[in-house]
């Protein structure tokens, strides 16, 4: 009898999370029926599995020359937030907090390390040390033929202090990674 296939251990997360996709609609009125989620996952393997095989930012989004599409869909958004958080403003979670965003014209490869960036530092709870950050998103800002982007870090709660802590880390969780020589976006907050 051949010796089983030895049990690969996993590395769990802190909490779950999930990806999802926001389709691009000219009616804002469809934004909830526009959003997909693309899986979940509470390791650091299964994270891999699925970010590995979903496009990056740069390869859906408006480069200045066309609006890509993946299969029949044109995709505005990407967003990862905490399992059982729906990246709306009117989840429970979301409606009585805010968010840091910036909006920003960035290179493709700008644009992909940023977002990865953001996300890792999320997943492995380099940002938030105490349960205050509801997800966040990358979000496809292009107007006519100007690139914009807009990055989103979505928070429980709106007290000055522990918003400032969180820009703070969120700063230095970019900066490790940032291949740009112009510098880190500029966030503002915004209730929600």
């Amino acid at each position: 009898m051949p010796d089983p296939e030895p049990v690969v251990p996993s590395h769990p997360l802190q909490n779950s999370w999930c990806i999802w996709e926001h389709e691009a609609s000219k009616n804002s009125s469809d934004w909830g029926s526009n959003m997909t989620s693309l899986g979940e996952f509470n390791t650091v393997e299964d994270f891999w599995r699925f970010y590995n095989n979903i496009p990056k930012p740069s390869q859906v989004f408006f480069d200045g020359k066309s609006r890509k599409r993946v299969g029949d869909r044109q995709i505005e958004s990407f967003s990862i937030f905490k399992k059982g958080i729906r990246p709306e403003w009117e989840d429970p979670a979301n409606a009585r907090g805010g968010e840091w965003s910036c909006r920003e014209r960035l290179q493709p490869i700008v644009l992909d390390t940023l977002w990865e960036s953001l996300v890792l530092g999320l997943i492995g709870e380099t940002i938030d040390w105490a349960d205050e950050i509801c997800g966040a998103r990358v979000v496809d800002k292009s107007r006519g033929k100007d690139t914009y982007y807009r990055f989103e870090l979505w928070l429980r709660a709106r007290e000055p202090g522990t918003t400032a802590r969180l820009k703070e880390r969120l700063l230095s969780c970019l900066a490790d990674g940032n291949p740009s020589t112009k510098g880190l976006p500029d966030f503002s907050f915004k209730d929600h």
